[in-house]
């Protein structure tokens, strides 16, 4: 759950990154694209939606070991 505090501004930090890539000349927008591009990779899923469906909870996580009897 702390990653989802995360996400909002990693996210606006990309889009910043993206708008300023604009300003600068091709040759150096070709590295910090690639640069970007990797950094998202190693952050991975920033989607809100993917979050709730990866996450588990208390009670999907704990397996009891004896059924009641």
């Amino acid at each position: 759950m702390a990653d989802w505090t995360k996400a909002p501004s990693v996210e606006m930090f990309f889009v910043e990154a993206e708008k300023r890539m604009q300003m600068v000349d091709a040759e150096q927008r070709v590295s910090l694209e690639s640069r970007l591009r990797l950094a998202r990779s190693m952050l991975g899923d920033l989607d809100p939606l993917s979050f709730i469906e990866q996450w588990v909870s208390p009670e999907e996580r704990y397996q009891r070991k004896f059924k009641d009897e």
